[in-house]
């Protein structure tokens, strides 16, 4: 594939890249609008299914309460009815049936059976049967006499009695196979507040259809409800009542999370559902994605159409483009072919356009005119040549004699000192030896470490001239064990430092000051200390100085500081840079009394350091 893209021309190569950038960028675009387009679809439905669910949810608690509450007054008794059965003055007769039914007269126990087909009759239409349920398991049902086996049948039957309210989901009863639901209430006694026990309501899903029925997600998805236990409790499909969902045609379903995508026959479907708090059932919303993406389609359709129009687009411009872009480059290629053969007199078509192809004809008619001057002229090249050889080494004799030979200003100072011993001049004898030295020893500013000793040697030469300048007052003291004096430091790292302190401690006080040089071990380190009783820092400046050595110690290659300074900065960058970020300055400084810059570096003795 590369040796045939290879063997095609320009234009095809930019014809063939054009397409292929579109290509992707189209094809990318259209992936990542359905991808992220599709979650923002998903997302939306769970949020609107959530906010669904959850009102269902409550909807339903709401119901089953009230139901609960409207039985309350008869349960305990405090209303009365009228019968021809009754006597003056009988009520509560739902609380004596339940502490005791042999004191009941039958017709006493009619006139329950009465109660309770009246609640039926002027309450809940939804209502199928009541059934009355003591401590023992005494059974009384408003319509009939239930047997034993029918009582066995029944879900709540054999469950403890539970001091809340209890829904039992749908199951069905009967010949007629009516699915149904089990609203347990439970029945206390007016006299000692114990449980006693509970009336059960055989309700008919009317009113859940009313609730459950109304709502509608996209065109064929649905709301269902299904029990704790698995059991499908409402479905649009009354053939599915009372079900377990592995035994109906929602198997498929997996329920372990409460938003999910999941696929069934090849089509995929949203999944979402809330529990409820009161009951424990979940409220399940099911949609197909394509009914909730109706926008992805459209903007799938609508990609499609733009893709194509775009290829199309570029299969007819792009040719004639490149053609136009690379017309020029192939006249330039032929004009190249014939200098090939000799024929300097070629020259290649000026374009119009002001682009690198524009300026590569250019640079080539220009490299075909030199080629011919230097063909038609080779004596005068040679003339030339040497003629720019002696010139260069004019240049070059004349830049050996500008250059400054640090020897002359050695020399100088030697010959000052001659002078000054010879003219009995001690003061200037020493000073031009000294400075001589100091100069010879600077003059060479690269980072490498010495000896102590060494270091020391050199600040001593240079307090020495100190001294001379302040005869009477300026005091000095180096005072560093002998042991310490073959640890490595980095050359120029404490005269810097001296140097320093005259400037901003002696020079300000006429000379009537002290500098003072000391060091001590610390751990594996030594700390060397340079303390002046001078002015001390201002606290701006000072707490600007510490900033910047802090900024150094974080990021010593990344500091501009210039490798000619030798300020307290530029000290503690090489210390630095050189030992690691645990090294360097320190600085403390006391108003009117003075300073202390402490050097740390690592207490290592260098035998091999001259």
């Amino acid at each position: 594939m590369k040796q045939l893209l290879n063997r095609l021309s320009l234009s095809k190569k930019i014809t063939i890249s054009f397409i292929s950038i579109a290509l992707v960028s189209v094809l990318s675009m259209n992936y990542l609008s359905n991808f992220y387009y599709s979650r923002a679809t998903q997302q939306d439905f769970y949020n609107i299914a959530e906010k669904t669910t959850v009102s269902l949810n409550h909807e339903l608690e709401i119901y089953f309460q009230q139901i609960a509450k409207s039985t309350y007054a008869m349960n305990s008794g405090v209303l009365r009815y009228s019968s021809v059965l009754l006597q003056q003055g009988d009520s509560g007769l739902i609380q004596d049936w339940l502490r005791d039914d042999s004191s009941l007269s039958p017709e006493k126990r009619t006139v329950v059976r009465e109660i309770l087909n009246k609640f039926i009759a002027f309450n809940y239409s939804e209502i199928e049967d009541i059934y009355l349920m003591s401590n023992d398991q005494r059974v009384l049902q408003a319509n009939g006499v239930p047997t034993e086996a029918q009582l066995a049948n029944l879900p709540w039957f054999n469950e403890p009695l539970n001091t809340e309210l209890e829904i039992f989901p749908t199951f069905h009863l009967g010949p007629q196979n009516i699915p149904l639901i089990a609203v347990s209430i439970p029945i206390y006694d007016v006299n000692d507040t114990k449980i006693s026990g509970r009336l059960v309501l055989h309700m008919r899903l009317t009113e859940i259809n009313n609730i459950m029925g109304n709502m509608r997600m996209g065109e064929t998805g649905y709301i269902f409800m299904v029990s704790e236990d698995g059991k499908i409790v409402y479905h649009p499909n009354s053939g599915l009542l009372g079900a377990s969902v592995e035994e109906t045609e929602l198997s498929w379903l997996a329920l372990s999370n409460s938003n999910s995508l999941q696929t069934w026959h090849g089509e995929q479907y949203l999944v979402s559902y809330s529990i409820s708090e009161f009951t424990g059932w979940k409220t399940i919303v099911l949609v197909p994605l394509k009914e909730m993406a109706t926008g992805l389609k459209i903007a799938q359709k609508s990609a499609i159409v733009v893709m194509t129009l775009l290829i199309l687009l570029i299969m007819i411009t792009v040719p004639t483009a490149a053609n136009r872009i690379t017309r020029p480059t192939i006249q330039l290629k032929k004009a190249m072919e014939k200098l090939q053969t000799g024929d300097l007199t070629v020259r290649a078509p000026i374009s119009q356009r002001r682009d690198e192809i524009q300026l590569l004809s250019i640079s080539f008619n220009r490299m075909a005119e030199r080629l011919n001057d230097l063909v038609n002229t080779v004596y005068n090249m040679e003339l030339k040549e040497v003629q720019m050889q002696l010139l260069e080494k004019q240049a070059t004799i004349k830049a050996l004699q500008n250059q400054i030979n640090p020897h002359l200003l050695y020399n100088t100072l030697d010959i000052i000192k001659s002078i000054a011993y010879l003219e009995g001049v001690p003061k200037i004898e020493m000073m031009a030896g000294n400075l001589a030295s100091l100069y010879r020893f600077t003059a060479k500013l690269e980072q490498e470490e010495i000896s102590l000793a060494e270091e020391l040697e050199h600040l001593k030469r240079y307090l020495e001239i100190i001294h001379i300048r302040y005869t009477r007052h300026f005091e000095s003291k180096v005072y560093v064990d002998e042991k310490y004096v073959q640890v490595g430091i980095i050359k120029l790292s404490i005269q810097p430092i001296v140097e320093n302190a005259v400037k901003y401690a002696v020079e300000p006080r006429n000379g009537k000051a002290a500098v003072m040089v000391s060091a001590y071990p610390e751990g594996n380190d030594l700390v060397i200390e340079i303390a002046d009783n001078g002015m001390g820092f201002d606290p701006a400046v000072l707490e600007n100085m510490k900033q910047r050595l802090a900024l150094i110690t974080d990021q010593p290659n990344h500091t501009k500081t210039s490798i000619n300074s030798l300020g307290l900065t530029n000290v503690h960058n090489r210390l630095v840079l050189f030992y690691g970020k645990g090294y360097g300055i320190e600085i403390h400084s006391f108003p009117n009394q003075g300073t202390v810059i402490s050097v740390r570096i690592p207490f290592g003795i260098k035998d091999n350091i001259s």
